[in-house]
């Protein structure tokens, strides 16, 4: 892909009249699907902690896509309190067509560990409690709805999953590893209950719809700049690196395709793992790919779901 290179809408056809719920809106990847699924036609909920940064990032939204309809919802997935309250407003939606589960704390390779462990409002680790405990948490409580709605849920996946295994038993307590590790692991949980969820519709025979969806690896600076909407990588300098950069990866508009594809498709079945086309999954357009056998594992995926039960006292309705 070329540098701000024009994409074009993404191939999923219109989507005028559908709601879809964005959560980590404000920027990067998730700011993207936001913007493109407005571009639609769809109804977008920018669900974010901050509301100055949502409030930013509808802006530009609007700026963007003509007539787009967008409001935001107050989010901290790092607060189970947030969370459910949350919940309870979005409850009251005539519908929610789809929900693109995007947001999330970040560890890069290479990073040291920390001195002090960071964790959640509920003293979880923050990587587990937020990717994986705080969707979980909000999907668990929104899962009776979901039936009725007919809901399509897209759990953000990463290529780091691979490197992760489970269980999953000390997942939420306070850890002095790497930030990226931990990540990894945060993300190997948020993909097996992607397909474990999919395993539960599917036996409740539920028209509501799980699949599980990564980006490949996307980076801020073969991306165009929206006024307002941060940046959350350094820059990379002109030279070889910056061409590097370019030839490997994509930008993050670019990876928001997959997660818009797989929000808003027709070809989108009930347990499917989307991601680029490309080599290695690192970028190109959406496809079907095939998720390691690990993430598929039944008895771990619902040994996660009794975990992640009695860590949020969420129960899932299916």
């Amino acid at each position: 892909m070329i540098e701000n290179e024009p994409l074009g809408p993404p191939a999923t056809g219109p989507l005028e009249g559908r709601t879809v719920l964005v959560t980590g809106a404000t920027s990067g990847i998730g700011y993207f699907a936001a913007e493109q699924l407005a571009g639609l036609g769809a109804r977008v909920i920018v669900a974010a902690r901050n509301p100055e940064r949502a409030t930013a990032a509808t802006a530009s939204i609007e700026r963007h896509v003509p007539d787009a309809v967008v409001v935001q919802k107050r989010l901290d997935l790092a607060d189970l309190a947030s969370v459910r309250a949350a919940a309870a407003s979005l409850t009251e939606e005539p519908r929610i067509d789809a929900i693109v589960a995007n947001a999330g704390v970040i560890g890069y390779p290479g990073t040291a560990p920390r001195a002090v462990p960071p964790t959640t409002v509920d003293g979880f680790e923050i990587h587990f409690g937020t990717n994986h405990l705080g969707h979980f948490a909000l999907i668990a409580a929104l899962s009776a709805r979901l039936h009725d709605w007919g809901t399509r849920v897209v759990h953000v996946g990463s290529l780091s999953h691979t490197l992760a295994k489970p269980p999953f038993d000390d997942a939420a307590q306070p850890s002095d590893e790497r930030d990226f590790t931990l990540y990894a692991r945060s993300k190997l949980a948020v993909t097996m209950f992607g397909f474990e969820l999919a395993r539960r519709f599917e036996a409740a025979g539920s028209t509501a719809t799980s699949v599980v969806a990564h980006p490949g690896a996307a980076v801020d600076v073969l991306a165009p700049t929206r006024e307002g909407v941060p940046a959350t990588q350094p820059p990379v300098e002109a030279g070889w690196r910056r061409a590097l950069v370019a030839a490997l990866l994509h930008g993050k508009d670019a990876a928001a395709r997959t997660l818009v594809h797989a929000a808003g498709a027709p070809d989108v079945r009930n347990g499917d793992f989307w991601g680029p086309a490309g080599v290695f999954e690192v970028r190109g357009a959406p496809a079907r790919r095939r998720p390691r056998r690990k993430a598929l594992d039944p008895a771990t995926g619902a040994a996660l779901v009794r975990l992640s039960e009695d860590l949020t006292g969420a129960r899932l309705a299916v």
